[in-house]
């Protein structure tokens, strides 16, 4: 009876493994340079400072991209480049004038619009560093879905070492029917201490969904929501990107 028991617990240990090296092995296969082409949406807001005069700003702004075995090219509207220059004027004349525009075209950067355009390998790098903690069927927007929940434990530079006291960061992935990652989800909260007096608090949410096109994977809508404390000031920030491919 104990060896069958045995038996059982190391076949459930196997079947886990396997549908994250089946996910590893699909992300694997998905990195390729077939063409895309999307209009980007950015969108911001924060909010920082004390309760009794929180200054809030927010901005969005388009860009049209193009990737495949050329490369990645970015181009903005012309009025929208005219709205940020105009910004910068009015705020070098008024400091306190927020050049949100100007802002939100800063918030699409080529690096990370090309991380979106290439959604497969972040996603690997992401479980690379993950434990899995459990697998289990979990719908995702009511599709029929497995759900891999993980521990993360990301490398910390030395320097971020001295600072960071305590770090605690979880990620769900949602695996359709056809093997294909639907979504992924990130917590992450931290605490530590600068300059040996100041003390942080930090805590981020985020959301990826996914589509397949050609042999990439392509993160079309991707959330994220922090919130922090330091030196006796409070903030909070929201993003939301949504690819809309063409």
């Amino acid at each position: 009876m104990r060896l069958q028991l045995v038996a059982l617990l190391l076949a459930g240990g196997l079947l886990q493994a396997d549908g994250l090296s089946d996910l590893k092995a699909t992300l694997a296969r998905m990195t390729g340079q077939d063409p895309v082409k999307a209009s980007v949406d950015y969108q911001f807001w924060s909010r920082q400072g004390d309760d009794k005069a929180p200054v809030i700003t927010e901005g969005k702004a388009t860009t049209f991209v193009e990737d495949g075995p050329q490369g990645l090219r970015m181009s903005w509207n012309r009025a929208l480049i005219q709205t940020a220059a105009q910004e910068a004027r009015v705020q070098a004349m008024d400091p306190e004038k927020r050049a949100t525009t100007r802002r939100a075209i800063e918030g699409l950067k080529p690096v990370e619009v090309s991380d979106y355009l290439n959604g497969a390998e972040e996603l690997l790098r992401m479980l690379e560093q993950g434990q899995l903690l459990e697998e289990k069927a979990e719908a995702w927007q009511g599709k029929p879905a497995r759900r891999f929940l993980l521990k993360l434990a990301p490398r910390l530079s030395k320097q971020d070492q001295k600072y960071v006291k305590d770090f605690d960061a979880t990620a769900s992935v949602w695996v359709g029917t056809d093997g294909l990652p639907l979504a992924a989800e990130t917590h992450t909260r931290m605490k530590g201490r600068a300059l040996l007096v100041i003390s942080f608090e930090q805590q981020q949410k985020e959301s990826f969904q996914f589509m397949k096109v050609g042999n990439r994977l392509v993160v079309v809508r991707h959330a994220r929501e922090s919130s922090g404390s330091g030196g006796g000031e409070r903030g909070q920030s929201k993003t939301t990107v949504i690819l809309h491919l063409s």
